[in-house]
């Protein structure tokens, strides 16, 4: 099953009773927000934003690294940054709970 962006602007426009183009408006602009944090803030500086109850985003700095073991002999890996979406275990657990014991 494929939830998608659309479905859940329209499910929550119907729950919450208002317009469609308000939500989209709304989630945008928190696209945008998120996307300042991960992109402005210093490299180096770990960034962690709780999204949802359970649910976050977390950058992290990787410096960089040359490696000379097997087939990435002398390779290098420039300084970039990991953008990981991740749940807690206490939310993976409410959801097996849910499922399975009822």
């Amino acid at each position: 099953m494929d939830v998608t962006q659309k479905i859940l602007i329209n499910q929550i426009a119907t729950k919450e009773d208002i317009d469609v183009a308000t939500v989209r408006k709304i989630l945008k602009s928190a696209e945008n927000i998120i996307f300042g944090y991960l992109s402005s803030i210093t490299p180096s500086e770990e960034v962690n934003i709780k999204l949802l109850n359970g649910i976050n985003i977390k950058r992290k700095y990787i410096k960089k690294k040359k490696y000379s073991k097997g087939m990435f002999n002398n390779i290098e890996c420039p300084d970039h940054v990991n953008v990981k979406a991740c749940l807690s275990k206490y939310y993976v657990g409410q959801i097996n709970k849910k499922l399975f014991y009822k």
